[in-house]
C-alpha cells in the first residue's frame, strides 16, 4: 500500500479553500467556488476511505502478532501505518470543520453530505482506536516480564503527549526494544485518537 499523499501531513502546506495560508486564518464563503467545494468533499471523502483501508490493514498485521510471521518489519509496519493514518485523521478532522463553517448558508444537499461525512469519520476513528488498543494490549502481552516493569516505570505522562503525539521512533529500534517500544506508543496513540474523537463530536 502507497502512502504517498499521507506522509508530511497531506494538508499542512496548502490552503483547500484557496485562500492564503496563515496561522489563524479562516476561509470565508466568497472564497469557495462551487467546483472548489466540491473537491475538498471527494478528497474528505478519499481520507475516509484511505482510514478504513489502513484499519484493514493494520487488522491483518495484528492476527500475525506472537505468530511464526511475527518479525521486525511487521511491527515497524504496526507503528508506520498508525503514525500515517493519524495524520490523515488530523487532516480530515481540520477539512470537517473547515466545511462545517463555510457551508451554513449552502444547499441542503451540501448540509447533508457533510453530516454523512461526519458521521462516516467518527465510525472510522473509533473503530480505528478500538484497534489500536487492541494492538497495544497484544504487544504488551509479548513483552517479557522485565520488559512490562520496565516500560511501567517509563511511561510517558499524558502532558507530554499532549505537546508531541505523533513523535516516530528511532530509526534503529531492534528486538525487545522494539517490542516496548511498540507497545508504548500505541497506547499513547489510543488516548490521542479518543481526543480527537471527542473533539469531532464536538463539531455541530
Amino acid at each position: 500500500m502507497s502512502y504517498g499523499s499521507i506522509d508530511g501531513g497531506a494538508f499542512g502546506s496548502r490552503n483547500p479553500f484557496g485562500g492564503p495560508t496563515r496561522q489563524g486564518y479562516q476561509p470565508v464563503a466568497t472564497q469557495v467556488s462551487s467546483s472548489e467545494l466540491q473537491d475538498v468533499f471527494q478528497e474528505t471523502s478519499s481520507n475516509i476511505f484511505q482510514i478504513n483501508a489502513n484499519v484493514v490493514t493494520l487488522e491483518k498485521s495484528l492476527q500475525s502478532l506472537g505468530t511464526s510471521r511475527d518479525t521486525a518489519e511487521l511491527r515497524q509496519s504496526l507503528h508506520t501505518i498508525q503514525q500515517q493514518t493519524n495524520k490523515v485523521i488530523t487532516s480530515t478532522s481540520q477539512l470537517i470543520k473547515q466545511l462545517s463553517d463555510i457551508i451554513s448558508g449552502s444547499s441542503r444537499q451540501d448540509r447533508l453530505r457533510l453530516t454523512r461525512l461526519k458521521t462516516e469519520l467518527s465510525e472510522s476513528v473509533q473503530r480505528y482506536g478500538d484497534l489500536q488498543k487492541k494492538i497495544a494490549d497484544r504487544s504488551r502481552a509479548l513483552l517479557p516480564p522485565a520488559q512490562k516493569d520496565r516500560k511501567q516505570s517509563q511511561q510517558t505522562p499524558v502532558t507530554e503527549l499532549c505537546e508531541d503525539p505523533l513523535v516516530g521512533p528511532a530509526e534503529t529500534v531492534q528486538g525487545d526494544e522494539q517490542q516496548a517500544f511498540l507497545s508504548e506508543i500505541s497506547e499513547e496513540d489510543v488516548e490521542v485518537l479518543r481526543q480527537r474523537e471527542e473533539a469531532l463530536l464536538q463539531i455541530e
